[in-house]
């Protein structure tokens, strides 16, 4: 009897381990998916980019064309929590100067209990105006981005419906191979869940593209946040991404990140690492 329910209380155990294994095998092997195809690439978007005297029209990064982004990251939270997310991003433009972007998360979240979540999490939808347009390439959207509360289960979202007006720029630099993509984006809530935290906030990212050579990259994406439902509180965090790119249109990368200051904030976490595929259309 004594052997029996010794065994009996180690199950748990045994579950939480392989379900770990699960979850590093499947980060692992989605890894291995995208540095095999990166490196079996054939044609980079740096020699497009040298031999093309028309910025303004083609090649990849070009913020005018269809998008499908496909992406897996696996987050760890402050409280020693995680999230795993898989995420699906569409944007079609609609006419030459309007643009739609639909966002689907799917999430897995640990608890510190120690069960999980998962499920659906909060649609993100955007529509982007062109504003401007210059002959060298250069280009200036104006959106409005909005978070629904579509979360299947209320450890998956955030209870609440945002809207975010948002201003994009895109930039290329030629001769020195850059691609930048500065923006600034304001959050506040329409409403939802009462019991949950309101969302009210500035970001102003610094994405900034490096073309390496034979079609690799590196993209530095620093993010700095200003929380105005808590004094003001500012949070930094900080991704670096590396990939490369396929017949100049489709990106395989992986990206790491961390907080670099702000700790113990909405929009803190200790580490992160994701891994996914752009493409261009």
């Amino acid at each position: 009897m004594a052997s029996q329910k010794k065994i009996k209380n180690m199950k748990p155990a045994i579950k939480s381990f392989f379900s770990q294994y699960e979850l590093n095998r499947s980060l692992i092997l989605l890894f291995l998916i995208a540095f095999v195809s990166c490196l079996f690439a054939e044609r980079s978007l740096a020699e497009e980019i040298v031999k093309s005297t028309k910025v303004a029209k083609g090649g990849g990064l070009d913020p005018t064309k269809k998008k499908i982004f496909v992406r897996s990251e696996y987050k760890k939270l402050e409280n020693n929590t995680s999230s795993l997310i898989g995420d699906a991003l569409f944007e079609l433009p609609i006419t030459p100067k309007w643009f739609m972007r639909v966002a689907t998360p799917f999430k897995r979240n640990t608890a510190l209990s120690g069960g999980s979540n998962f499920g659906l999490g909060d649609i993100t939808t955007r529509i982007s105006y062109l504003a401007i347009n210059t002959s060298d390439g250069k280009r200036l959207f104006f959106g409005m981005e909005n978070k629904w509360d579509t979360a299947t289960d209320t450890a998956l979202g955030g209870g609440k419906y945002t809207i975010a007006p948002v201003v994009t720029g895109f930039m290329r630099f030629p001769d020195a191979k850059l691609v930048t993509f500065p923006s600034i984006q304001y959050v506040d809530t329409l409403g939802g869940d009462s019991d949950r935290s309101d969302s009210r906030n500035t970001t102003i990212k610094g994405t900034t593209v490096k073309i390496l050579t034979d079609g690799f990259y590196l993209l530095s994406d620093p993010a700095f946040i200003w929380d105005h439902e808590r004094n003001d509180q500012s949070t930094g965090t900080f991704d670096l991404e590396y990939g490369r790119f396929v017949e100049g249109k489709t990106m395989y990368y992986a990206r790491p990140g961390t907080t670099l200051w702000g700790d113990s904030t909405p929009f803190s976490f200790k580490w992160n690492i994701e891994f996914g595929i752009r493409i261009f259309m």
